[in-house]
């Protein structure tokens, strides 16, 4: 199976806007198994709320098992959780948050070489680009899809992103976009 890269414009995981679209994953994937990264805040207790419904959510649409990525995880811990995932998630939040927290980690190079299937959120989508916009700023990515999006797009959103040289894609609240790349 070809490397597939899914870009969501923003959904309310607690509705389950896009369940239709991680059920396609769960079909594609190999051993229905997700790794988290679940660091778009910086508020711990929030970051916990949103795990058990990460949990809960991929849990109901098919994965066997759904692994979080831990702030204190040690690098074995993280090589492990890698080996063991095929599909990877980086949820929706603060762009500038779940940046600085793979950073911190150096997890660019894991995420760029991962083989299996990787959706990004929002915030997550505009990581993975190489330059993305919000619904106020833009943002540089890490170019591992060689685009540059608009999440939660409309017309004007796109029409009055600024700091994005040459073409933008804009993704829509509740919808997304996959991506072969070469």
């Amino acid at each position: 199976m070809p490397r597939l890269i899914f870009l969501q414009g923003g959904e309310d995981v607690k509705k389950r806007a896009n369940r239709s679209m991680f059920e396609e994953v769960v079909k594609l994937s190999r051993a229905t198994s997700i790794l988290v990264i679940p660091w778009t805040g910086d508020d711990r207790e929030k970051e916990s709320d949103y795990k058990a419904i990460f949990d809960e959510y991929f849990h109901d649409v098919g994965f066997r098992e759904i692994t979080f990525l831990q702030r204190n995880d040690k690098d074995t811990e993280i090589e492990t959780k890698f080996s063991r995932a095929d599909v990877l998630y980086l949820p929706g939040g603060d762009p500038e948050i779940l940046k600085r927290e793979i950073e911190r980690r150096s997890l660019q190079k894991r995420i760029k070489e991962f083989d299996g299937i990787i959706v990004g959120n929002s915030a997550g989508a505009i990581v993975l680009s190489r330059r993305g916009c919000g619904s106020k700023d833009c943002y540089d990515g890490f170019g591992i899809v060689d685009i540059s999006v608009a999440v939660h797009a409309t017309t004007q959103s796109i029409e009055e992103a600024k700091g994005v040289d040459g073409a933008i894609i804009g993704i829509p609240e509740g919808t997304w976009i996959v991506i072969r790349p070469s």
